[in-house]
């Protein structure tokens, strides 16, 4: 009986070590945010706002007025996470939320986590 089993536990150490492969593949990118990004909640807010630089430096100044619904200022600088990048604007994960800010906002330098192999 265990030679039936045998091609069902191939097939599932090769399903578990493509997964391991796949994601090893997949380092996250981290990026420093400059200090005050202006910052959204809304990908179609965000992707409104990239299209125009006038209409962008307005939205600022708004937001540095008061904080709106889609919009805010990050005071601090920080390191996100990149979870989509774009043209205009990025979409990432800072302190478990997604969010959206603009490309003029990302300081150059940029770094892959460094993963360590787990056998």
């Amino acid at each position: 009986m265990s030679k039936y089993y045998r091609p069902l536990r191939v097939w599932c150490c090769v399903s578990i070590f493509s997964c391991f492969a796949t994601f090893a593949e997949q380092a996250p990118v981290i990026v420093n945010l400059m200090e005050n990004s202006h910052v959204c909640n809304s990908e179609t807010e965000t992707a409104r706002l990239a299209e125009n630089e006038q209409l962008q430096e307005m939205a600022r100044a708004l937001v540095e007025f008061k904080a709106t619904k889609f919009c805010f200022i990050l005071p601090s600088a920080a390191a996100v996470q990149v979870l989509e990048q774009h043209a205009t604007y990025i979409k990432f994960d800072y302190k478990s939320q997604i969010l959206y800010t603009f490309a003029k906002y990302v300081q150059a330098q940029t770094h892959t986590l460094a993963q360590e192999p787990t056998y």
